[in-house]
């Protein structure tokens, strides 16, 4: 890390209020995205939506003063990204061998209809008060168009005083895993400086609730199977056949039991658990009214709460094929059936190996001797941070001290988000540093989406602390907030 003789000064309380000054443009640039339908799909050429999504971040970008902010794809293995968002702002002060800062976060989000239970129009962005806080409702308020405007805030906060230099990457298909951006960071012999850096910032995960300030330091990997099942040549009479012909559904819900044993455990052999990583516990009862696990309904797996999130497999089915809807049930015998798998593994786990282990035991399922075909869909690697190193321990004291505490909590990911493994691989010796708005009220993936405005604050804040100490700047505070 860089050594200065004489290190200059940043106020907190001055730049907590540049930062609050920008809050109104930064909350009307956040419901301006939240409004385009950015759904990514896995088609060429991409989604209408994703184009305008990602011209309207470039606009944003360039609008705040951020000249170099332009779009740009990469060609790997013939296969191309979707629009990525790439900028380059030199250091503004004379700071000797000022480090650089690579930014990342995506504007692609999650499919989303009012039919699925909205209370609002999930492309209507929606503010509603919250105590002395308010919401903004809309598909992708927090995952992750936050992340963008966060760093927007951040730029707008220190752009005439930046102490490093920065780098703007942001992705329009990382809900969808394609993995060509991964693939393409991953391999050594396609080194792209727009990536490179001594520090990374991924601004998408969250605090472990509201104003409680969090550091992610591990991220679990994942890899998903496609089971399917075959037994008759058509649907049949279920009264007439039923009973010696082997229903393609019952023989899947076989196969799909001998994943979990009879505790909840994952139940495939060769696959690692990583027990020992110092997370912060995690709080029961917050996790139940989280989860919304219903009363009288029990957790399942051994191990501690924070262990079965973040340092150990999960396997869930997350589509199926099979029986009709319930509403439109007959009597037949299901003659085909398919399921989904995604399983979650431990930060450590290496992809290929949890592919074979998993291959192997699906492979070895023959329910009533009928055989299933098993397909490999993908896979990527999870994460485990140097938590002694220092960028990551200047992050600690900053998020903290933008939310006047003493010391930030540490805690896992129990989602998954691969790119971060490739940034590893390009940048062995950088940090990487995992924070933002999405806690767990912020409800990303499912219904009724939000984010905090107070976090969306808190965060920018935290983050430009962080840059001003990684450009060697120490702070000082008269002790207002």
């Amino acid at each position: 890390m860089r050594q200065t003789t004489q290190e200059p000064t940043v106020d907190v309380d001055e730049l907590r209020e540049r930062v609050r000054s920008e809050a109104d443009p930064q909350r009307e640039a956040l419901k301006a995205l939240v409004r385009i339908a950015s759904v990514s799909r896995d088609v060429s050429p991409p989604p209408r939506e994703i184009v305008d999504c990602c011209d309207a971040v470039v606009r944003t970008l360039r609008e705040a003063g951020m000249d170099s902010a332009h779009s740009d794809t990469i060609t790997y293995q013939g296969k191309e990204t979707f629009p990525l968002v790439f900028a380059h702002e030199p250091c503004r002060l004379p700071v000797p061998d000022a480090p650089t800062v690579v930014i990342y976060s995506h504007y692609d989000v999650q499919p989303a209809t009012k039919a699925d239970g909205w209370d609002t129009e999930p492309f209507v962005p929606e503010e509603k008060p919250d105590g002395d806080d308010t919401r903004l409702y809309g598909r992708g308020a927090a995952d992750d168009k936050s992340g963008i405007v966060m760093h927007l805030g951040v730029w707008k906060a220190l752009q005439d005083r930046l102490p490093v230099n920065l780098k703007f990457v942001f992705e329009g298909e990382e809900e969808i895993g394609r993995g060509v951006l991964e693939a393409y960071l991953a391999d050594p012999s396609t080194r792209d400086d727009r990536f490179t850096g001594d520090l990374v910032v991924v601004a998408d995960t969250g605090n472990l609730a509201v104003g409680v300030p969090t550091l992610t330091s591990t991220l679990r990997g994942i890899a998903v199977f496609d089971v399917t099942v075959d037994t008759l040549r058509q649907p049949m009479h279920s009264g007439m056949y039923g009973g010696p012909a082997p229903d393609a559904f019952m023989v899947l819900t076989r196969v799909l039991a001998s994943l979990h044993d009879d505790g909840g455990d994952v139940a495939v052999p060769g696959l690692v658990r990583d027990d020992a990583f110092p997370w912060d516990p995690v709080d029961e009862q917050r996790f139940r009214a989280d989860a919304g696990v219903l009363d009288g309904v029990p957790l399942v797996g051994s191990g501690t709460l924070a262990q079965r999130l973040f340092g150990r497999p999960s396997i869930n089915v997350v589509g199926l094929d099979g029986p009709k809807p319930w509403n439109e049930s007959t009597n037949v015998l299901c003659h085909h059936a398919k399921a989904r798998i995604s399983v979650r593994l431990a930060p450590s786990q290496d992809p290929e190996s949890a592919r074979q282990a998993l291959q192997q035991h699906l492979d070895a399922q023959r329910p009533w001797g009928v055989t299933p075909k098993v397909e490999f869909v993908a896979a990527g690697a999870g994460y485990k941070a140097d938590t002694d190193g220092p960028y990551y321990r200047m992050a600690l004291e900053s998020v903290a001290e933008a939310y006047g505490e003493t010391t930030a909590r540490q805690t896992g990911q129990g989602g998954s988000i691969p790119l971060v493994h490739s940034f590893h691989k390009l940048n062995p010796h950088a940090d990487i540093v995992l924070w933002g708005c999405e806690e767990p009220r912020a409800r990303i993936h499912g219904t009724n989406e939000s984010v905090s405005y107070r976090e969306l604050e808190a965060m920018t804040l935290a983050e430009a602390l962080l840059l001003a100490r990684a450009g060697g700047q120490t702070t000082t505070s008269g002790g207002s907030r």
